[in-house]
């Protein structure tokens, strides 16, 4: 299932002038994933997919429930405000939209669901930026085009 909300404004000119203002629009999108691991799995209802995110990241409960693969690796995030965390990677086998492959997620403390980029790409699925919706980016399983 997938959902997506969007924020726009309406046209507004900067008072007093001839100036059109920039129309900002917000686009958020949201999916149902079906989350593996060596333990078990679990079904994730609307979890924010973001595109500006690279890795996955998951709540450590949900990891260490579903066995997570820990990879030994640790990775530095850089937060919006500037700051930075440490974060222990795992790999996951991620479901989505008819389509299952194993991505890399990561945990720390206090961490939200969210699909980053690395998602998107492992599955071969793109967001519509114009509609907000999950689709195909290749077919399914294909990842290489290799012609010896």
């Amino acid at each position: 299932m997938y959902q997506h909300t969007t924020t726009c404004c309406s046209e507004a000119y900067l008072p007093g002038t001839p100036i059109l203002l920039l129309v900002q629009v917000v686009s958020t999108a949201f999916t149902t994933v079906l989350v593996k691991g060596e333990k078990g799995q679990r079904d994730m209802e609307r979890i924010q997919i973001d595109t500006s995110t690279f890795f996955t990241i998951l709540p450590r409960e949900v990891l260490f429930a579903i066995g997570a693969y820990p990879e030994g690796l640790k990775t530095r995030l850089e937060l919006q405000k500037g700051d930075s965390l440490e974060a222990q990677v795992y790999s996951v086998v991620i479901s989505a939209q008819g389509r299952e492959d194993v991505t890399l997620a990561v945990t720390f403390e206090g961490a939200q669901p969210v699909l980053g980029a690395k998602f998107l790409e492992d599955l071969g699925l793109k967001v519509d930026s114009d509609l907000g919706a999950l689709e195909p980016a290749r077919y399914r399983g294909f990842a290489y085009n290799y012609e010896p």
